[in-house]
């Protein structure tokens, strides 16, 4: 789920490069909002899993665009930006039931030469589930087990009709709900739908003095520091679905260039609870197979990497994506036994630790959205934030967390 997202976010950032080609000269802000029906298929998660009639839902955006001083708005291509408020029925109300998402969005242009009317949405949130699963009265939904999630949703759109008042938009796109890990069965409910959509334009639209269009050239570089702390929760495996804390730290250093972009590099520092009891445990599996993690539980429950990370700043709000190696993280083969095998004759048979395993072992990910204390737009020399994040290794989920951080940016040169 992670990769998808994060190839997503890609596409959106190989389209930032085109923010010079749009003249905001005379162009005018306005908030909407955007009423959406779909229609489409929830796609098994597993092949037991229920079946499903057309799902269907409704999607309720409240948005609006920035042509005026906003550095971000002209460096990211003057997006749109927004809450969504979607309800989803997944065609199966007693086994599957509905959903109630509420997702930050952000919309931008595609492809100029239709003069901007192919545009993309991606958006990151949570949802709430009216049905989970649950082994003895709903053991075929494996979609999801916790009534909270993570949510996902992605959408192209094909602007209809333009009015002054009024957009008309047909779109086709994808969701995606799960729950970070944080308890099994997580095999996800995945759904593509196709919408048709309009938009109301709302506010009172002001001619924009071309005198204060801020001028992004030459460039602006600031320098940061930044460290963080977080609590992060998930389960170790089905037979194991106690809810255990993660404890994380990262340090990392970097550059923010035109109050936008933010990149760096740094090192991060894991202990799992669930390892280190499962480690400690008189657990049968933990004294014979994994007995050599018992020298040294506390060591062999914790992780440590290098991560490079990227992240677009949007006044308070961001969002963010990493890529890390782990240099060490031992306890990942028990992770790797315990979730991946199936039962032959009444007994456990788990999958090798092969060379899929392995880069798993070595490759994490981590995607979620910050918000600061005080507006990147000020270039603050302080700044603290809040971040919630879904990490994964390399693309299976891990665990979601929560975090604090601080932010030092000791110098800015132009």
């Amino acid at each position: 789920m992670v990769l998808r997202i994060v190839f997503l976010f890609l596409i959106f950032l190989s389209r930032v490069g085109y923010a010079q080609d749009i003249d905001s000269k005379g162009k005018k802000d306005h908030r909407f909002i955007g009423l959406g029906f779909s229609m489409g298929k929830t796609l098994p998660s597993i092949s037991v899993f229920p079946e499903t009639e057309n799902q269907k839902g409704i999607d309720l955006t409240f948005g609006k665009t920035t042509y005026q001083n906003k550095t971000w708005a002209k460096f990211l291509n003057y997006p749109k930006t927004g809450i969504a408020v979607t309800y989803a029925d997944f065609g199966n109300l007693k086994q599957v039931g509905y959903s109630v998402a509420v997702l930050p969005f952000l919309d931008f242009g595609v492809f100029q030469s239709f003069t901007n009317r192919v545009r993309f949405q991606v958006g990151l949130g949570a949802s709430y589930h009216s049905v989970i699963y649950d082994k003895v009265t709903n053991p075929g939904n494996f979609g999801v087990s916790t009534p909270i999630t993570w949510a996902f949703r992605s959408f192209v759109y094909y602007d209809l009709a333009q009015t002054n008042q009024v957009d008309v938009k047909l779109g086709v796109g994808a969701t995606h709900f799960s729950n970070g890990h944080t308890r099994l069965p997580n095999h996800g409910l995945n759904s593509v739908l196709a919408t048709l959509k309009t938009e109301f334009k709302y506010s009172k639209k002001e001619h924009i003095d071309s005198n204060k269009i801020i001028d992004t050239s030459p460039s602006m570089t600031q320098n940061y520091i930044s460290t963080r702390f977080g609590l992060g929760q998930k389960v170790l495996a089905r037979g194991y679905n106690s809810v255990k804390n993660v404890y994380t730290a990262s340090f990392a250093i970097g550059k923010i260039k035109n109050k936008t972009y933010k990149y760096g590099l740094g090192m991060y520092y894991r202990f799992y609870d669930d390892y280190y009891d499962f480690i400690k445990s008189n657990d049968e599996l933990s004294k014979n197979q994994f007995a050599y993690l018992k020298e040294n539980p506390f060591h062999n429950a914790t992780t440590l990497g290098a991560y490079a990370n990227f992240e677009i700043l949007m006044n308070h709000f961001s969002v963010e994506t990493e890529l890390g190696v782990n240099f060490y993280k031992p306890a990942y083969k028990l992770d790797w036994y315990l979730n991946n095998g199936s039962s032959s004759s009444g007994q456990y048979v788990a999958q090798d630790f092969g060379a899929k395993a392995k880069i798993k072992q070595v490759i994490s990910s981590r995607l979620g959205f910050r918000y600061y204390a005080f507006s990147s737009q000020k270039s603050p020399q302080h700044n603290v934030f809040l971040a919630a994040n879904i990490n994964a290794n390399l693309g299976q989920a891990d665990f979601s967390e929560l975090s604090l951080g601080y932010v030092y940016s000791p110098r800015i040169k132009g």
